[in-house]
């Protein structure tokens, strides 16, 4: 048995002996108060009885004043013939009669019996009118020796009316009557209410131990399906960034203990938005599972695939050699390059891959992460297949790369500031638009300029939040501005990387939560960025077009669009290189 089993079993037994122990509890507690309840209804019974015979066979011979001696011929006669058979037949198993004072006249066994005067609390307290019912043994009393051992009994003293005054007290009668009967029925009474009892509690256990098991199986599985849902993609079914963030340090570290290389490849799915946009979204998550599938069946078990949102994926391969990794690569792209039909409509997934390696190309998860990603990013730009990490492709010095989580907090705690260049009409001179110029107060450098800052988000992914920031703060100040200026408008840069999202239905939001006209809104892409992905930029800038935001071309004249076929492009307005100004 696993250790799991073994604990889930002590976690049940243990609830098994905690919850049977109130179960248990109960039933003693059931048994006792039934048996008392028995006992005492027992006691009643013979209380009834008692009062019976002493008004049947006692009560009708007696003179209707108090006895102080033994009582007439005729009256003793008629007692001892109403008494033999009560004897004979055991429902009485000794009967006396005494007087008040406690003087016994007359003994149903024993007739021709007079005994001593005998100061009797029983007796006294029975002739007041209070009958005295108890348990005791037959021959324990004084009058009989005080003899032990002998049967169990139930002793009544019951105070005698005379006939004709029913308040007037002339003798007291002690009778003992049989228990064992009286026990029987009071056992049997108990005993089948003790096994209802213990039948019903068990039962009620039972069900509750089910209902508990059941909610804790119910809430295992709600805990281990919202465990998977946060640490897995719920499209695909990868791991998620969480759990593939863990996987990558976890194969680092092996790699330190076994001095082998871990390689890390990002892949990007080549005009997915073509697919969703031709398509629909819903063939367009089932490519993304089609792409899923397909890295699951060609990597090995230790390999680790992930989705890291979007059309990219990320792979871990430890054990990876430089000289190989290439060629799986390759067979890894050849495989999802295979057709694959979606919605009667025959497709081949494209792939860009960027790789590094570790610990050649970095020494830090962090830092693999990001070259691997600029190794995409180049490998998107120049429409390569398979790039590696390379120094040459790396722009940027350790100073500036140590600039990317200052530049995440930078976003999240608003260090950065906006500037704002007015644009003026030549023939009116009056200002007719601003361009956003974004700006980053650094806490200990300064203002630091978007040259610094800029490259770095868009080759690690900070830039679609970098945007966000953008385009929201411009268009709160214009929509601050439109009481007095109606009808400026605000211009914002946005990158290439930009494309590669879902830019225009978070461009409308805002627009939307801001109360802005679209119309008011100019976005600014450059020739080249436009040039690297024309087919998925014109797409998404048409869509933008057709909602009323304009779009501005920017650093026109690189070489990259032909004059002829700007007619075809969702532009408004062209800006050449010399007044193209900068972000």
């Amino acid at each position: 048995m696993t250790s799991t089993g073994r604990r889930n079993l002590w976690r049940f037994g243990a609830y098994a002996v905690l919850t049977m122990l109130p179960v248990v509890w109960l039933g003693v507690l059931l048994t006792r108060t039934t048996s008392a309840e028995a006992e005492a209804s027992a006691i009643a019974q013979a209380t009834v009885q008692a009062r019976a015979i002493a008004a049947s066979a006692i009560e009708p011979y007696l003179a209707p004043e108090p006895l102080r001696y033994a009582p007439s011929r005729d009256n003793w006669r008629g007692m001892r013939n109403a008494t033999r058979g009560l004897l004979e037949t055991g429902a009485v198993l000794e009967l006396r009669v005494r007087t008040i004072d406690g003087r016994i006249v007359f003994k149903a066994s024993d007739p021709n019996f007079v005994g001593p005067r005998l100061i009797d609390p029983e007796v006294q307290a029975a002739a007041a009118g209070e009958p005295i019912i108890d348990k005791t043994t037959l021959g324990a009393d004084d009058a009989d020796g005080a003899l032990k051992g002998g049967d169990q009994a139930i002793e009544a003293y019951v105070a005698l009316k005379s006939l004709e005054d029913r308040d007037t007290v002339v003798a007291v009668a002690e009778i003992y009557l049989p228990y064992d009967k009286i026990e029987a029925a009071r056992r049997a009474t108990v005993d089948r209410v003790v096994w209802t009892i213990a039948v019903g509690l068990t039962v009620l256990w039972i069900v509750l131990a089910g209902i508990v098991v059941s909610l804790a199986l119910r809430e295992r599985r709600h805990r281990e399906l919202a465990e998977q849902r946060s640490l897995h993609d719920r499209l695909t079914g990868l791991p998620g960034r969480v759990l593939y963030a863990d996987r990558l340090a976890a194969a680092l570290a092996a790699g330190g203990r076994t001095a082998t290389d871990v390689a890390l490849a990002v892949i990007d799915v080549d005009r997915f938005k073509e697919v969703n946009d031709t398509l629909g979204h819903q063939n367009g998550d089932a490519l993304l599972r089609i792409v899923a599938d397909r890295l699951r069946s060609s990597l090995r078990p230790g390999d680790t695939i992930a989705r890291l949102g979007g059309d990219e994926f990320a792979v871990v391969l430890p054990g990876a050699r430089a000289d190989t990794i290439e060629q799986i690569l390759r067979r890894l792209q050849d495989t999802l390059a295979m057709e694959a039909e979606l919605g009667g409509v025959v497709v081949s997934v494209e792939t860009s891959i960027g790789y590094a390696l570790w610990p050649n190309d970095a020494d830090s998860a962090e830092v693999l992460q990001q070259r691997a990603d600029l190794a995409l990013h180049t490998a998107k730009g120049v429409r390569a297949a398979i790039v590696r990490y390379d120094e040459g492709i790396d722009e940027f010095d350790p100073q500036r790369l140590g600039l990317l989580a200052e530049l995440r907090r930078a976003i999240t705690n608003d260090e950065l500031v906006l500037h704002y260049q007015p644009k003026v009409d030549a023939v009116t001179q009056q200002v007719v638009a601003f361009e956003a110029l974004v700006r980053w107060q650094h806490p200990t450098r300064g203002l630091v300029y978007p040259d610094e800052f800029i490259p770095i988000a868009e080759s690690t992914g900070l830039i679609g939040p970098l945007t966000h920031w953008v385009v929201d703060h411009a268009l709160v100040q214009l929509a601050n501005w439109s009481p007095m200026h109606p009808d400026l408008s605000m211009a914002v840069n946005i990158s290439a990387r930009n494309l590669r999202d879902d830019l225009p239905g978070w461009v409308l939001n805002r627009l939307s939560a801001h109360g802005v006209h679209a119309r008011r809104l100019v976005l600014e892409i450059t020739e080249t960025s436009f040039a690297m992905d024309s087919v998925r930029a014109t797409a998404l800038l048409e869509e933008l077009s057709a909602a009323g935001v304009r779009v501005s071309l920017d650093d026109f004249g690189q070489g990259y669009t032909s004059l002829g076929s700007l007619g075809h492009l969702p532009v408004t307005e062209l800006r050449s290189t010399v007044a193209s100004c900068s972000r």
